[in-house]
């Protein structure tokens, strides 16, 4: 589990593109859609990802697979409900 802030954006990328040609100015997969978060959450981290290289990591939101930039998330934190 990861806690994201309000008003970070989950990415969902086209991942049929396997191979990125270096002399082309693509520089890998395309976002195909963006969800803003209004609020907290604690979402379920799909992958182990102890490796500090990897930019994005894998997050379920609502079911699906979506990408969180590594900068925006911090260790789970149990949510307080106000009265």
């Amino acid at each position: 589990m990861v806690y994201v802030p309000a008003h970070v954006t989950l990415m969902d990328f086209d991942e049929s593109v396997q191979e990125v040609n270096p002399n082309q100015t693509y520089v890998g997969p395309s976002p195909v859609r963006f969800i803003n978060l209004t609020t907290p959450k604690n979402l379920l981290l799909l992958e182990n990802c102890e490796n500090d290289r990897e930019e994005w990591l894998p997050v379920l939101y609502r079911g699906e697979k979506f990408y969180i930039n590594r900068h925006d998330v911090l260790p789970y934190q149990e949510e307080k409900w106000l009265d």
